[in-house]
């Protein structure tokens, strides 16, 4: 019936914002050094430095989520250590074991609650249980949080003061995922990048921006110099040291200019305020958590997906509820028009 799809499951379907497709042929056009010692990943760093208020800091650009927390974590997750985390969380479920299998067999232990994010009691309750008897359980080297978390739910700024408190304590590492940091950012409107970050105990951030108007660039942002020093030679040993690294740094310069990836991630959250608004009215759809960033999530029937997809809509199967129901993701995203929301309204009526 409707032969144009529409595809609402993940904000990786975004093509690039006009500046970053500019800022990449820039590049092309300027001969400098290789491997990170190019004049755009110099600047790069000092762009870095400014927006997040910290001069004594350390990047490594990247080419990949996966690659960016999975060499992030390795930086203090030993072979004999292990990493708390939300058993809905990324680095647990869809990096294939980079994690682990960067750091030469570091564990992810995981804490489950409906929330999606790590709470401070389960958190203290978890490493009390590992480290009671003290025998040879894997060493707790950290703790690593999604921001925004799996479920599209944000941790507030005492959430994470608390759990960094946590890891103080125990002498752990903090590390936070942040492939929708920006959507995070721009949800707390008066909050600066340094205040949710390493001001409130963050040691290390992967920062995305393939999500939010770049081609493939991700970085990851070393609060702790010391992590770096110890990355460093794991990216060279995994083969993810980069020859012409400027094409990442590129990307993120024109994302950083004239404050482009938060414009670009308000306009993913506004798409997805909007489109909740409008799919509230559907009886058969129950959200399931607060939509503040870009991500909606819905329990409906497994009948009623299947006829989405008849319809041409293509959102995100997401997991099982029960027997005949199921949670399926929508992603709106900078790109995402207003015009494509309605149209999705129009054909869902059609099942009314």
């Amino acid at each position: 019936m409707y032969k144009r799809k529409i595809l609402i499951g993940t904000d990786t379907t975004s093509g690039m914002a006009p500046q970053i497709l500019e800022a990449i042929s820039e590049a092309s056009k300027t001969r400098t050094l290789p491997y990170g010692n190019d004049i755009f990943t110099k600047k790069c760093k000092n762009i870095i430095q400014k927006i997040f208020e910290k001069k004594d800091l350390e990047i490594i650009p990247m080419m990949s989520g996966t690659a960016s927390n999975s060499l992030a974590l390795s930086s203090f997750l030993r072979s004999y250590g292990s990493v708390i985390c939300h058993s809905n969380s990324h680095i647990n479920k869809d990096e294939g074991g980079a994690p682990e299998f960067f750091s030469g067999g570091g564990k992810l232990l995981t804490i489950s609650n409906f929330s999606g994010r790590i709470q401070v009691e389960d958190l203290i309750q978890k490493i009390e249980e590992i480290n009671f008897k003290k025998k040879m359980n894997p060493v707790i080297s950290g703790v690593s949080i999604s921001q925004l978390a799996e479920n599209g739910t944000l941790y507030s700024l005492d959430e994470i003061n608390a759990l960094s408190e946590i890891c103080k304590f125990y002498n752990l590492h903090l590390h936070m995922d942040g492939a929708r940091f920006t959507n995070a950012l721009v949800a707390q409107d008066a909050l600066s990048p340094a205040e949710a970050t390493w001001k409130i105990g963050v040691d290390c951030l992967s920062l995305g921006a393939t999500k939010n108007g770049a081609m493939a660039a991700e970085i990851i942002i070393f609060f702790n110099k010391k992590l770096a020093r110890e990355a460093k030679y794991i990216v060279k040993q995994t083969g993810h040291v980069l020859a012409k690294t400027r094409f990442v740094s590129a990307q993120l310069n024109a994302w950083f200019k004239d404050d482009l990836w938060l414009k670009l991630a308000k306009i993913a959250n506004k798409n997805a305020l909007y489109f909740r608004n409008k799919l509230s009215k559907f009886d058969d759809f129950k959200f399931l958590f607060p939509t503040q960033g870009n991500e909606l999530f819905i329990e409906m029937k497994e009948s009623t997906y299947q006829n989405i997809l008849k319809l041409n809509i293509i959102p995100n199967l997401w997991c099982k509820a029960n027997n005949d129901r199921l949670v399926v993701r929508f992603v709106t995203s900078y790109e995402t028009k207003v015009s494509d929301i309605d149209e999705i309204i129009k054909r869902l009526e059609y099942l009314s």
